[in-house]
């Protein structure tokens, strides 16, 4: 590209000394282009700056050129003629230089061309200037150009060697790229190969993850549907807690309608407070009892833990022992093996012959040790079997007497309903009696003998009232008694429904739900039975501790005497060790005899070992079997003690579900209940570790019976293999004797017997294997079943203490609402006393005091349910202005007020209509005088006062009674009648 732009600026400068020679152009448009052409060699040696730099030397050449221009410019001013041959020659030898470097390298010609084309625009311009100002200009010597010439000749010259140069460089350049590119093509293969593996193992990883994603995205569909699943649940049990909140509704004001209608006689009440203290007296006994029982129970598990220590001690000791009776008889059998080769040798030996027959009476005096201890273990496991089935009588016993209690409950619900209604009949003849009451009207014109029958009447009447009231309060009482039984039972009812919401949440099943509370409906009235079916329980628990102490005593006395036994056992064996000694002095001293008839007959040796090594066999194999017997018999106990646990387990399974659905019928017993299941759930837990730390130790004997039934048959097959050898070796040499034949005889049928024994026991403990595993499932079944009841029983436990913390605030808002009322009540007690004293009539009103004195302090029946009225029916004569002993004033008696139409309370309250008298306060039917007139008119001004104290009392009362059951009477109306025990206003039917 760069020699392309040269060639572009030759020409043009070409172009521009035509066309200055050419023809005479104004001098405006030659600077343009001379300013245009100089631009571009500026920028032209802007972009060649790189390689001027590297070429040095042609810049001094430069610089010398430059210097011979501008001196032939200075020649030239004066000779204006020949200009225009010397560019012509200056520019043909530039030519051929430049032909002759384009040949030699192109950098050189480009270089020089371009000098060359500096000093030709100089040229240009200097006689450009010359021609304009009219000066001559000298001609250039020739010489001048022959050295010109001569140095780039010299410099073509260092130009050919250092490309020469440059080219060996660039071959070796090229080598070493060679080299490197191979050495890249190389790493660019492994490193594809790298990436390909690489690649591979990502795309496994990634299939990985899609099949991780496509789990996770089943697993969460699959949460979806159980989300939306547990949504509806929770849904249709919000609707069942609406459904079961409008039925506690109607139960609490059916409760409210029962409290107020309720009024029991007092029989019932009495008869249900004497069982509730009895009842509590038990319940305290019960408490010592089973404090005592467990602190016993806990006392009897540190002992039981005790023993069992002891136990595996003992057992360890005697696998030791058994180990060391193996070594024995081992031992012994190698004894008896060399006293027999000795008999054969020598028939003279009969001490040995005796020895050993001693050996072999011990030997069986053992084993019928050992059927003696399986014939005890037998017996054990039919004693617990009998000990389950009385322990099934006593519950079904138990159960007949929950139903007989049953029963009773069922009697005396309907003697209270019983009582109920004769409460209703009571209460009807109280109203009659009101209404009765109500109805007497006092005739203004009566004759004094008509007034004194009426106040006898009416005295009669009070009295008859009074007694009436008094039954009244006691029936009172006795309801109040019952209200708070039916609340009791309502808190209960409360329980049992959360506790079958609970168990609804748990099963997720309607029918169950509907079915458990059909039964919790029944069980209100098993509610009495359930405490006494807890005595029981605790009882069985007591006895059966008691019987499990005894088993563990037996089993205790039972060790000790298989100790005493084993170490007699121990004695015997080190007699025996003492008199193989003496026999193996002896028989080292046969031995050196021995020698040297050994080395006479040593192909019958090598046979003799050889059958002596498969009697050692034998022998061992004997001893292993035993040993098998032995694991076998343990194998059973051990499985007849998992039956006794599974048993167990199941007993207390159901005993954990009778103590969840046991109810607490009083606050009082809610610790105890507490207790005896903080103490059940411990005895379960500590049951659940025992029955798994024998599971473990059960799993690990039967592996190791297995390892050990595996290494029988190997080695029985290898022997049966070893003796068929022997047989034919023996048959190929001809050598076998009778004697030798009937031994080997007698032995093979001893394999086999001992085989099919081995395979059998095998096949038995396989089977035992399979039951064991099945039965630490269920086993495992039941604990996790236990779990479940202990988080509902913590459950329980947590809404009953929330119900205990709302009944606590109920029952400070009904003390709150206690003390408001005994404030309004304090305050119309000294309006009524206020009133009676404007009246005039505090005085009568003492002397009636004084003659009843069985007035009440109280006016609610629910805060007077403790108090207790003592009537007098003393008549007594008028003390004129005499007070109470106390000289204080007493309460007015409503009750006695309420008798009659002419008492003080309906005078107060209904007030002198038209200032008339009664007719007891009329002396005489004359004609009144003028003091007569002047009191009415004093007693019109005093009526006002005493309405408005009256009026206080009736807003008093309205405030008391809720003020939207009391209705606004007007004053003058008569019909209101002041009652302790009605609200409102009284309306006659």
């Amino acid at each position: 590209m760069w020699i392309d732009e040269l060639y572009r600026f030759s020409s043009l400068a070409c172009h521009v000394a035509c066309a200055c020679h050419g023809s005479k152009m104004a001098d405006s448009t030659k600077k343009e282009k001379i300013a245009a052409a100089k631009k571009k060699l500026k920028q032209f040696q802007q972009k060649s700056s790189s390689e001027k730099k590297a070429n040095k030397e042609n810049k001094t050449s430069n610089t010398k050129a430059d210097l011979v221009n501008t001196q032939s410019e200075e020649k030239n001013k004066s000779q204006t003629t020949d200009q225009s041959k010397l560019p012509d020659s200056s520019g043909i030898k530039i030519n051929q230089s430049t032909t002759s470097v384009k040949d030699l390298s192109r950098t050189t010609a480009s270089t020089e061309s371009l000098h060359q084309l500096s000093q030709q625009i100089n040229g240009l311009l200097t006689e450009s200037q010359v021609y304009m100002n009219g000066d001559d200009v000298n001609n250039t010597s020739i010489a001048e150009l022959e050295k010109r010439n001569q140095e780039l000749a010299a410099l073509l010259e260092k130009h050919s060697q250092a490309n020469e140069q440059l080219s060996t460089q660039l071959q070796q350049t090229k080598l070493y790229a060679q080299n490197i590119q191979n050495q890249l093509d190389q790493e660019r293969n492994g490193f594809d190969e790298k990436h390909k593996k690489d690649v591979g193992s990502l795309r496994e990883q990634l299939q990985v993850h899609i099949q991780t994603i496509g789990i996770l995205v089943a697993e969460k569909t699959e949460l979806q549907s159980q989300l939306g699943q547990s949504h509806r649940i929770s849904e249709q049990r919000l609707q069942e807690l609406e459904e079961i909140s409008g039925r506690l509704k109607a139960s609490r004001q059916r409760v409210t309608d029962l409290e107020k209608n309720v009024n029991s006689s007092t029989q019932s009440s009495q008869q249900h407070e004497k069982l509730s203290r009895e009842t509590a007296k038990e319940v305290d006994r019960l408490k010592l009892e089973l404090y005592k029982a467990n602190k016993s129970k806990e006392e009897y598990q540190e002992q039981l833990s005790e023993l069992k220590e002891k136990l595996t001690a003992k057992v360890s000791e005697c696998s030791g022992l058994d180990q060391s009776v193996s070594n024995l008889k081992k031992k012994l059998e190698m004894a008896e093996l060399y006293a027999k080769q000795l008999s054969n040798e020598n028939e003279n030996s009969e001490e040995t012959v005796q020895i050993l027959a001693e050996l072999q009476q011990e030997k069986g005096d053992l084993l019928m040790k050992i059927q003696q201890y399986d014939e005890t273990f037998q017996k054990m496991s039919e004693e617990k079997e009998q000990i389950s089935y009385q322990y099934q009588q006593y519950v079904s016993q138990i159960q007949r007497q929950a139903e007989d209690q049953h029963k009773q409950v069922t009697s005396l619900s309907e003697e209270r309903n019983k009582l109920l209604a004769r409460q209703h009949e009571l209460e009807c003849a109280v109203h009659e009696l009101q209404q009765k009451l109500e109805n007497i009207d006092v005739p203004p014109t009566h004759t004094e003998v008509d007034n004194t029958e009426y106040k006898d009447e009416i005295s009669r009447l009070k009295t008859e009232y009074q007694e009436l009231i008094s039954r009244h309060e006691a029936q009172i009482r006795d309801n109040a008694q019952l209200s708070r039984f039916l609340e009791e039972k309502e808190e209960r009812i409360n329980e049992l429904e959360t506790t079958v919401n609970t168990l609804g949440e748990e099963a997720g099943d309607k029918a169950q739900l509907l079915e458990s509370i059909q039964s919790d409906k029944t069980a209100l009235s098993r509610a009495l039975t359930q405490n006494k079916d807890l005595k029981n329980q605790l009882a069985e628990l007591q006895s059966c501790f008691v019987k499990m102490t005894n088993d563990n005593m037996e089993l205790l006395t039972k060790l000790q005497s298989g100790e005493h036994q084993n170490q007699d056992v121990m004695a015997k064996l080190g007699r025996q060790e003492d008199e193989l000694t003496e026999i193996k002095q002896q028989i080292a001293r046969k031995d050196s005899e021995l020698n040297e008839l050994r080395n006479m007959s040593k192909t019958n040796r090598i046979d003799e070992y050889q059958q002596e090594q498969i009697n050692d066999r034998l022998q061992h194999y004997e001893a292993q079997a035993q040993l098998v017997d032995t694991l076998q018999n343990e194998l059973r106990a051990s499985q007849d003690m998992v039956d006794a646990l599974t048993t167990q387990s199941s007993e207390l399974r159901a005993m954990l579900i009778k103590a969840a659905e046991i109810p607490k019928d009083d606050n009082n017993e809610e610790g105890g209940a507490e207790n005896k299941r903080d103490q059940v759930l411990e005895s379960l837990s500590t049951t659940i570790q025992q029955l798994e730390e024998e599971r473990g130790i059960l799993v690990s004997n039967l592996k190791e019976q297995r390892e050990l039934s595996d290494k029988l048959s190997v080695r029985v097959a290898d022997l049966q293999e070893q003796v068929l050898s022997n047989n034919q070796d023996d048959a190929d040499n001809n050598r076998v004797g009778r004697a030798e034949f009937e031994q080997l005889k007698t032995a093979m049928t001893m394999i086999q017997d001992k085989y099919t024994k081995v395979m059998k026991d095998k096949a038995d403990l396989s089977d035992k294997a399979d039951q064991l595993e099945h039965l630490v499932t269920q086993l495992q079944g039941e604990s996790d079943t236990i779990g479940e009841y202990i988080s509902l029983y913590h459950h329980q436990r947590a809404l009953l203490q929330q119900r205990e913390s709302q009944k606590n605030e109920y029952i400070g808002h009904l003390a709150r609402d206690r003390e408001e009322l005994q404030g309004k009540l304090g305050q119309l007690q000294a309006l009524v006393m206020q009133l009676l004293g404007e009246r005039n009539m505090l005085h009568s009103y003492n002397e009636e005091s004084i003659l009843q004195k069985s007035t009440d302090n109280d006016i609610q029946p629910h805060i007077a349910h403790k108090h207790h009225h003592h009537p007098h029916h003393h008549h007594h004569h008028h003390h004129n202005g005499v007070p109470n002993g106390d000289g204080g004033v007493d309460w007015p008696d409503y009750t006695s007020s309420e008798d009659d139409s002419d008492s003080e309370v309906e005078q107060i309250v209904g007030g002198a209509e038209n200032g008339d008298v009664t007719p007891t306060q009329q002396p005489s039917p004359a004609p009144s005088t003028p003091t007569s007139d002047s009191q009415s008119n004093k007693s019109n001004n005093k009526a006002q006062e005493e309405d408005q104290t009256a009026h206080r009392i009736l807003h008093l009362l309205s405030e008391i009674g809720h003020s939207n059951l009391v209705e606004k009477a007007s004053f003058m109306e008569r019909n209101f009648l002041p009652c302790k025990y009605c609200k409102g206003r009284l309306m006659v039917v």
